[in-house]
C-alpha cells in the first residue's frame, strides 16, 4: 500500500464523517502537510497533533478543550540532500525511466 505513487490514494486527515478524522504516518494532511510525505514516526506523530487540532477547531471536543497546539516549521533541507536528490532524478530520468524500470514498485 506504501508503493510509489500511492499517496494520492491514501486516506486524509479530516474526513466527510463529523468528528471522524485519520491519523498516522499514512494520512494526506492536505494545508497542514508537514516534512516529509513517506513513512516516519515524526510524521506519525505531526498527523496525530493535527488531528487533534482539527477535533478542537470543529468544537469536537467541547467548549473547554479547544486549544489549538502548534506545530514547528520543517526546516529547509541541508545541501547535502538537495544534490541528493537531484543526482537520483538524474539516474531516474535517464537511465530507470528509458528502461521501463521506473514502475517495478507501483501496484
Amino acid at each position: 500500500w506504501f508503493s510509489l505513487g500511492s499517496f494520492d490514494k491514501r486516506p486524509p486527515l479530516q474526513t466527510r464523517v463529523p468528528n471522524l478524522v485519520c491519523a498516522g504516518d499514512w494520512v494526506r494532511m492536505g494545508e497542514f502537510e508537514h516534512g516529509a510525505k513517506g513513512l516516519c514516526q515524526e510524521r506519525a506523530y505531526v498527523s496525530g497533533i493535527e488531528a487533534a487540532n482539527a477535533l478542537a477547531r470543529s468544537g469536537a471536543l467541547g467548549v473547554r478543550n479547544n486549544r489549538v497546539r502548534q506545530v514547528s516549521p520543517v526546516r529547509d533541507d541541508e545541501p547535502q540532500v538537495v544534490a541528493g536528490r537531484a543526482i537520483n532524478k538524474q539516474i531516474y530520468d535517464s537511465l530507470l525511466k528509458p528502461l521501463g524500470l521506473d514502475k517495478l514498485l507501483v501496484r
